[in-house]
């Protein structure tokens, strides 16, 4: 179960920790030039892969999708999807031995992405996502991020 009402889900797999989450940024700039030194692309979800030492990030984009967004110091207040809209969906999720280093990578991609953060219950309502959806996908990818830390 995820907590709805929150910005980010803390997670622990096969002895890692990590966290996940929800927002939107403007879609002026492609993933890939956000982050040029990504290992992977991976085309069938448009998730990009960045590794930095011991931590692992996947940032998947909502494909398809624009939105039009109103927002307060970088927390969402209200968004609308709009095809003409000039933000795109994300999901960050991010993987590393402790939290502190999870922190410090989210942080990071937060910043490089001028993230818009919204709380769960927000973000999958606007996506048309469901809660069992996120969860699986989750899943993927904390398999997918272990994967490549323990390489």
């Amino acid at each position: 179960m995820v907590h709805l009402d929150g910005y980010r889900v803390r997670v622990h797999y096969h002895g890692l920790e990590g966290l996940s989450e929800i927002g939107f940024r403007l879609r002026q700039v492609q993933l890939d030039e956000l982050f040029p030194t990504a290992d992977e692309l991976i085309v069938s979800t448009k998730a990009y892969l960045q590794r930095l030492d011991e931590t692992a990030a996947l940032v998947y984009e909502v494909p398809d999708v624009r939105f039009g967004i109103a927002a307060s110091n970088g927390l969402l207040e209200l968004a609308v999807a709009d095809h003409q809209g000039e933000y795109t969906g994300l999901i960050i999720d991010v993987l590393a031995p402790d939290t502190a280093k999870a922190h410090l990578m989210m942080d990071d991609i937060e910043k490089t992405c001028g993230l818009i953060r919204a709380k769960f219950a927000d973000a999958l309502g606007i996506m048309v996502m469901s809660e069992d959806e996120y969860v699986q996908r989750l899943r993927d990818s904390l398999r997918i991020l272990s994967q490549e830390l323990h390489r």
